[in-house]
């Protein structure tokens, strides 16, 4: 079902997910995105602030695109922003084993002026 500007009304709530994360996940993104000891070795991160291996804060951006994408992006009718609010509140981004999902809620629409 294609996606119209009617479909997305102010106050709109959803939430996409879960989506579950491994650590193989996290080790192989950081790996070739992020390369830092927090997100690469158990041994470094757990005397990080952290305590422990976590995820990148970029890693976590790619799945909350991937899960807006599956939402609802990939079928709306226009190729701009639906103009949704989405936010995160995850102070530990991404353990491994760890699941989250993604709230969101639509803003008001705003109207370009081109």
């Amino acid at each position: 079902m294609t996606l119209t500007f009617e479909d997305f009304p102010p106050g709109r709530l959803g939430t996409f997910g879960p989506r579950h994360v491994t650590r193989d996940e996290i080790v192989a993104f950081a790996a070739e995105f992020d390369p830092q000891p927090m997100h690469l070795d158990e041994e470094a991160a757990s005397k990080s602030m952290l305590r422990g291996l976590s995820g990148s804060g970029w890693h976590l951006c790619s799945l909350m695109m991937r899960m807006m994408a599956d939402g609802f992006i990939t079928r709306a009718a226009s190729l701009g922003s639906p103009g949704g609010d989405v936010f995160v509140d995850r102070p530990n981004i991404s353990s491994a084993g760890q699941r989250f999902c993604l709230p969101s809620s639509q803003a008001p629409a705003q109207y370009s002026e081109h």
